[in-house]
C-alpha cells in the first residue's frame, strides 16, 4: 500500500503543527519547513480544516494550528480522511467503464478488508505518538537554514 503525496504532506504538516501547539504557522512558513510547494500545501490544509484537524485564522497574526490536541488525533482516521476513497486497486478503466472482471472479482473485497485492517492498526496510534524531541530540533534547523538562504545577498 502506498499513500498519496497529498496524505504524506498532510501527515507531515500535522506533525510540525503538533510540535508548535501554541503557535499558528502561516502556509508560507509551513511550506518552507517541509520544503514543499505552498500551493499544494494550501489544498492539504483546506482538507485538514474540513476534517476538523486544523483551524485556519486569517489576518496579521493568522495562520494554521491544530484544532485538537495531538493525543486526540488518531492516525488511521487522518489517513482515511486524506486518502478520500482512494482504493488499493483501480476498478474503473480510463474510458470510465468498469474492469471486465468486476462482476466476478473477489480481489476488491479482500483488499478492502486489508485497508480496513491498515486503518485500524494506525488508529492504535495518535499524532502525539509520532513526535519526539529531535523533530523540534530539525524544524528549528530547517527554519534557520531557510532564513539564512533568504538573507544571502544576490
Amino acid at each position: 500500500m502506498k499513500l498519496t503525496q497529498f496524505t504524506d504532506f498532510g501527515l507531515r504538516a500535522l506533525m510540525v503543527l503538533a510540535e508548535n501547539p501554541d503557535q499558528s504557522l502561516n502556509s508560507k512558513e509551513l511550506a518552507r519547513i517541509l520544503d514543499i510547494s505552498r500551493e499544494h500545501l494550501i489544498k492539504v490544509l483546506q482538507r485538514l480544516a474540513a476534517g476538523g484537524y486544523v483551524q485556519n485564522q486569517r489576518g496579521a497574526n493568522g495562520g494554521v494550528r491544530l484544532d485538537k490536541d495531538a493525543s486526540e488525533i488518531l492516525l488511521g482516521n487522518v489517513v482515511r480522511w486524506l486518502e478520500d476513497g482512494q482504493g488499493l486497486v483501480e476498478c474503473l478503466r480510463p474510458d470510465g467503464g468498469h474492469c471486465n472482471l468486476t462482476p466476478l472479482c473477489l480481489l476488491r473485497p479482500l483488499l478492502s478488508d486489508a485497508a480496513e485492517a491498515f486503518y485500524a492498526r494506525l488508529n492504535t496510534s495518535t499524532l502525539a505518538d509520532c513526535l519526539h524531541p529531535p523533530l523540534q530540533h530539525f524544524i528549528t534547523l530547517q527554519t534557520r537554514k531557510t532564513e539564512m538562504i533568504h538573507l544571502k545577498p544576490d
